[in-house]
């Protein structure tokens, strides 16, 4: 199966691919670039969610003979008097169908929030606050604050795993349309 994913970042790329392959469902991972529309840093959750189906949509109609397009896209959501940052995952299939996965969330550190709340992509923060060039290709600011015991392609992966869970062929009846 061809899967075009929304993105040419290597953490989002390698968790697709080690996604279905914890699932044994062969697929050969192309990336595609993202969508002009989404932001550079989503607040929200409708915000985040849009722009993973956005990225997912745009890469099926990207890729020549995909059969899965996978949209992930992290951003910051409010919860009780924090804010989170949250990875969710979306995969599109040829026949419209959209599952959805959410990662896991880590607090913001303070120091960040303002410019990550007026738009300022979190990395770009990160890179500036911690003097260290392309965090967001790396470790991410998670794989920063936990000494890579977490790292940004663990919530990647977290989350496209979430998204395939409805299209295992065991959940296939669980998920199905009444």
């Amino acid at each position: 199966m061809i899967v075009a994913v929304g993105t040419k970042n290597p953490n989002k790329i390698r968790a697709v691919e080690d996604a279905y392959r914890l699932f044994g469902i062969p697929a050969r991972v192309v990336p595609a670039p993202r969508p002009l529309t989404t932001p550079p840093q989503p607040v929200g959750l409708e915000a985040v969610l849009k722009g993973a189906v956005e990225r997912a949509k745009a890469a099926l109609q990207a890729v020549e003979k995909a059969e899965h397009g996978v949209g992930i896209e992290a951003g910051v959501v409010e919860a009780g008097r924090v804010h989170l940052d949250i990875t969710i995952a979306a995969i599109v299939d040829v026949g419209g169908r959209t599952t959805i996965g959410f990662g896991p969330a880590f607090q913001i550190p303070p120091p960040f929030l303002s410019q990550v709340l007026s738009g300022v992509e979190m990395g770009a923060v990160a890179e500036q606050y911690f003097k260290r060039p392309s965090i967001g290709y790396r470790e991410g600011l998670i794989g920063v604050l936990t000494k890579r015991r977490v790292t940004r392609y663990h919530l990647n992966l977290a989350a496209v795993a979430m998204a395939l869970t409805p299209r295992l062929p065991h959940n296939s009846q669980l998920y199905l349309k009444p």
